[in-house]
């Protein structure tokens, strides 16, 4: 599993979002790191909370450092030029999270749309992310 130049975000969550070992966080930045064609991602969990001015956009923040993590992604199903990927943190660490691409393929159409799954210490699915991005390429297997 490649992935090129990928970048996701999450806008400023209101409510922050309960990740496992008790993060909780209002913001998700997931790009991928390495040389060209890596199959490893590093995430920014900022826990940081915002004002938000009449546009929704975060102006004063917490000055709280964001945690980063990263993880290998595995492919589990492809359908509909729709991806599955899970994120695969080092000795099994880190939330159960799964990144669902849905990609905008071809000449000039470089944004991708994607929805973070992020599941609870039961395997139950607790909370979806609406996510958007770019990548200088699609995710090919």
């Amino acid at each position: 599993m490649k992935i090129k130049n990928l970048r996701l975000e999450t806008g400023y969550l209101v409510e922050p979002i309960p990740l496992q070992r008790g993060i909780s966080i209002h913001q998700i930045q997931i790009e991928t790191i390495g040389g060209e064609g890596t199959s490893r991602v590093q995430l920014s969990l900022d826990p940081n909370r915002c004002t938000v001015d009449s546009f929704g956009e975060a102006k004063v923040c917490t000055k709280v450092a964001p945690v980063h993590l990263e993880a290998d992604v595995e492919l589990l199903e492809e359908c509909d030029e729709k991806q599955l990927l899970a994120l695969k943190f080092d000795g099994g660490n880190g939330p159960a999270l799964r990144l669902a691409l849905l990609p905008l393929c071809g000449a000039g159409k470089e944004a991708i749309l994607a929805r973070l799954l992020i599941f609870g210490e039961g395997g139950e699915l607790k909370v979806i992310l609406p996510m958007q991005g770019w990548s200088a390429g699609c995710v090919v297997a």
